[in-house]
């Protein structure tokens, strides 16, 4: 029940009003932040609405955000790749795109050149 207790504490600790930042602890936060990697959780009209890391950590997270996005990518291709491969050995008859595309009447140039043009809602 302990840990649980300080884990609340820690939380709190870690939330601070907007106002703090008119009444001077600005700096007091800014450095806590930097030399000690603290994270606050700024409270505007009660409501969390802001949060204040380190560079260090903003990075390490967008570090990781992006690896995660990578990983997602690669396993998504697999499971594409899985279906694929599923579907040809089941004897499914496959059909070159430039076969599809010249069947709807577009050309590979209009494709390509109009991707840019095409927005999803």
């Amino acid at each position: 029940m302990g840990t649980i207790n300080n884990q609340i504490l820690n939380f709190a600790d870690k939330l601070i009003p907007i106002s703090d930042f008119s009444k001077g602890k600005t700096a007091q936060i800014f450095e806590d932040v930097k030399n000690n990697n603290t994270e606050y959780i700024v409270l505007k009209n009660n409501q969390p609405t802001a949060l204040v890391i380190s560079i260090d950590n903003y990075r390490e997270m967008a570090d990781k955000a992006a690896k995660m996005e990578l990983l997602l990518d690669k396993i998504e291709e697999k499971r594409l790749l899985g279906i694929a491969n599923e579907r040809i050995s089941d004897g499914h008859e496959t059909t070159d795109f430039n076969d599809v595309i010249t069947e709807l009447g577009f050309t590979e140039e209009e494709i390509y050149n109009g991707i840019d043009d095409v927005e999803f809602e």
